[in-house]
């Protein structure tokens, strides 16, 4: 073999290691006490996640923590598929801090220093609870359908897909940059009002679909055309007003409605609060407040 020849080999040899370091670098490293499952393999304590590897807690809990500092800690008997800037969840509870969850169809994002629990239930049904900090979901065309401020726990069952997907909210409507605004009381997303009979200062419930690629005048987040909408009465003083110049978040704390809305096919129920036993999932007093260290 010639000089050249040699050359083109080492580089091709370089180059090949370079991808294949690449392709197989550590995304964090999965912290527990006892036994889990790494693809379907068991490991005994920490061990290494790479993209697409699939973890399964069995009696106990597992923390996942992340290159770039983000955590994600599985409760017993969970399972899901993790990834550098998201989780797939295939069964069971997963806590998230500065993080995404996927569950059927729904992102569940908790930004920055935010903490969500995600809980896959019965009856295709996903329970989101923000622990600390605002947590946003979002439906599989990227359409925002909850906003939950810390304290709050909600029940997502997704229902038709698409944004066309029919919509069904209630709440004070206002007036904001001479658009009409309601923010509904459960899923606390603000959507902007086309068409309808409806007035501001004036609660109602409304039906109708998302326009789809509509820029919303803020704070909506969307843009409703109302085929229905049926007048409730007045507000209270300052409530749609509060709702709409604050935002989403902000309009949490006007107290947690009983009522069902669905925003753009996915149906959204009051949940039991964080304190309560399903918002915890298998997570132990122990177990959730601990933070597990890898062993050297």
């Amino acid at each position: 073999m010639n000089h050249l020849s040699q050359k083109v080999v080492l580089i091709a040899s370089l180059v090949a290691a370079s991808t294949l370091g690449a392709a197989t670098q550590s995304i964090g490293v999965a912290m527990s006490d006892g036994n889990i499952l790494i693809n379907d393999a068991k490991t005994a304590g920490n061990a290494s996640i790479f993209a697409g590897s699939t973890l399964q807690t069995l009696k106990g809990m597992s923390q996942v923590q992340f290159n770039d500092g983000a955590k994600v800690s599985l409760a017993a008997e969970s399972r899901a598929k993790l990834f550098a800037d998201h989780v797939d969840m295939e069964k069971g509870t997963a806590r998230i801090t500065g993080f995404s969850a996927n569950a059927d169809g729904l992102s569940i994002r908790a930004d920055g220093a935010s903490t969500a629990s995600v809980s896959m239930l019965a009856s295709n049904t996903i329970e989101v609870a923000a622990l600390t900090g605002n947590v946003h979901v979002f439906n599989a065309q990227g359409i925002n359908v909850a906003n939950l401020a810390p304290g709050r726990a909600l029940n997502l069952h997704p229902q038709d897909a698409g944004a066309a997907a029919p919509s069904k909210l209630t709440g004070c409507v206002s007036g904001s940059n001479g658009a009409l605004m309601l923010t509904d009381d459960t899923s606390k997303v603000t959507v902007q009002l086309k068409g309808g009979d409806v007035k501001a200062n004036r609660r109602f419930e409304v039906t109708g679909t998302t326009v789809a690629n509509a820029t919303a005048t803020k704070p909506a987040t969307q843009v409703l055309n109302v085929t229905g909408a049926k007048d409730l009465g007045g507000c209270k003083v300052g409530a749609a007003v509060a709702g709409a110049a604050a935002g989403a978040g902000a309009a949490a704390g006007a107290g947690i409605s009983t009522t069902t809305a669905v925003v753009a096919g996915v149906a959204a129920a009051t949940a039991a609060g964080v304190g309560g036993a399903a918002a915890a999932g298998s997570f132990s007093s122990n177990e959730s407040q601990a933070q597990l260290s890898p062993s050297h």
